[in-house]
């Protein structure tokens, strides 16, 4: 398989997690924190991927279908105790975009609410951030090449946290990760995928 060069280096094809090991080489990170939720970890897929990181790496699994200001900040806790200096993020584009935010928080200090496009954060966030790996596990959201992260703050409101600086640097895109999905979850990120499409022509 040919990775595929963009803003984010791709890893696509039958079997891509097995290059897990060189994608977090390539981007320097030696101890990654597994962001992911509890239902990939029953499956079994969070145990494969920490067979595939440096032994020890921590994994935060609380991540809510609508990622939240407070679960960023329980995850950036874990991330901070164990000295991580980058993350895997597994699954859907809930646990991507609360990777983008924790690596977000972890170098930039303020109030989250100040990074949000709306109030002007776009040209606050910096390069200064640490490298994020999508392990992407269904075929709709786009996060794990996407600039964007959608966070509901602790006052209920949901912003947009927007930068070239978010975009994931590894996106590893194993189909075999979409087997296994829920018929009705297959439908629906199918749709997600062609409204993107649509998107681009409004």
């Amino acid at each position: 398989m040919a990775p595929i060069a963009y803003l984010t280096t791709v890893e696509f094809g039958a079997g891509a997690l097995a290059t897990l090991p060189d994608q977090l080489a390539a981007v320097g990170i030696a101890r990654p924190l597994i962001v992911s939720d509890r239902g990939l970890a029953a499956t079994g897929l969070v145990q494969r991927i920490e067979g595939l990181c440096p032994p020890g790496a921590p994994v935060f699994l609380d991540v809510p279908p609508n990622p939240t200001e407070a679960a960023s900040r329980a995850a950036l806790a874990v991330y901070q105790a164990h000295r991580c200096d980058g993350i895997c993020a597994v699954g859907g584009g809930s646990p991507i975009d609360l990777a983008k935010c924790v690596a977000l928080l972890a170098d930039h200090s303020g109030p989250l609410e100040s990074y949000a496009a709306i109030y002007g954060g776009i040209s606050k966030i910096t390069g200064s951030i640490a490298p994020v790996i999508a392990i992407p596990t269904t075929a709709g959201t786009g996060s794990e090449v996407g600039r964007a992260a959608l966070i509901t703050l602790d006052d209920g409101r949901k912003l947009g946290f927007i930068s070239p600086h978010l975009i994931p640097r590894r996106a590893v895109c194993d189909p075999e990760l979409t087997i296994g999905l829920p018929p009705f979850l297959t439908a629906a990120t199918g749709l997600d995928a062609l409204s993107h499409c649509l998107e681009t022509f409004l």
